[in-house]
């Protein structure tokens, strides 16, 4: 099987990208440091005015942007459901789902010296790419940060906007883009390694190429991205049907040849990895 996970490692010295997982070398520094992982959305809420609105989930399981919400409060009890969410009549998988906490990428960097005062060599980061759920595997595109993650978020929004996200020629940095390079030189200094999670196997429901094939179909310019089961075809009853991630059908999964991803998707996940690096 074909490795599923790929890594951006921002650290000058190595990317492993679309390898085979018996063909992958481990850095030798990674073997004798310290690691630390974060789960970025719940980890420290550095910047309250960047918090999550109710519309930022639009898109993400169990796909409710609609019933009764609010940001939930970091002291607040795991397993006890707030009054908003006793509205909605779901069990607690439910509301984790929809449950946001405000972390950020200023909440990382104000936590640093506390974390390099703990012996910590390298931080590895689950997704923080531009996604609409609290874990980030939902990629609506993987060269712009998770706006909700920065200073900026209607800001950011309102720039991704204006740019052709197949041409890199037109990308901008955005403010929480800026941040996120603030945030690996101030690790740098302190000479941590830092790893962003980058998982270039599938995409979700928001993702700019996945809602160009839904909206145009066959006529869509990414249509050989992903795997197509079935077009939307009156003529034949038939209905728009893809391939999901392990079945899952909020993660669309790219195309793979004997080569590996196709040519297309291929292209930008090395124009997101030369961005980054």
């Amino acid at each position: 099987m074909k490795l599923l996970r790929y890594c951006l490692l921002l650290t000058g010295m190595f990317i492993g990208i679309f390898a085979k997982a018996q063909d992958f070398v481990v850095p030798e520094w990674s073997k004798g440091v310290l690691w630390y992982q974060i789960f970025l959305e719940r980890f420290n809420n550095g910047d309250e005015r960047n918090d999550p609105k109710l519309a930022d989930i639009a898109g993400s399981w169990p796909h409710n942007d609609t019933a009764a919400w609010q940001l939930s409060p970091w002291t607040s009890d795991w397993y006890e459901m707030q009054p908003w969410e006793k509205e909605n009549g779901k069990d607690i998988g439910y509301q984790l789902q929809r449950r946001r906490y405000g972390g950020d990428i200023q909440g990382i960097i104000n936590k640093l010296d506390y974390i390099e005062s703990l012996g910590i060599g390298a931080l590895y980061l689950n997704p923080i790419f531009y996604a609409p759920s609290l874990h980030k595997y939902d990629a609506a595109m993987y060269h712009h940060v998770e706006p909700t993650f920065g200073p900026d978020p209607e800001g950011d929004k309102k720039l991704i906007a204006l740019v052709d996200p197949a041409d890199p020629a037109t990308w901008q940095w955005t403010a929480v883009d800026n941040l996120a390079l603030v945030l690996i030189r101030e690790c740098h200094k302190r000479d941590i390694k830092i790893i962003f999670d980058g998982v270039f196997n599938h995409v979700g429901v928001n993702n700019f190429a996945f809602q160009d094939v839904k909206l145009n179909q066959q006529k869509s310019k990414y249509k050989d991205w992903f795997i197509i089961k079935s077009w939307d075809d009156p003529a034949t009853s038939t209905k728009f049907d893809y391939q999901g991630w392990f079945g899952v059908p909020d993660l669309q999964e790219f195309k793979e040849d004997s080569n590996g991803i196709v040519a297309g998707p291929r292209k930008y996940i090395y124009d997101c990895t030369k961005r980054w690096m």
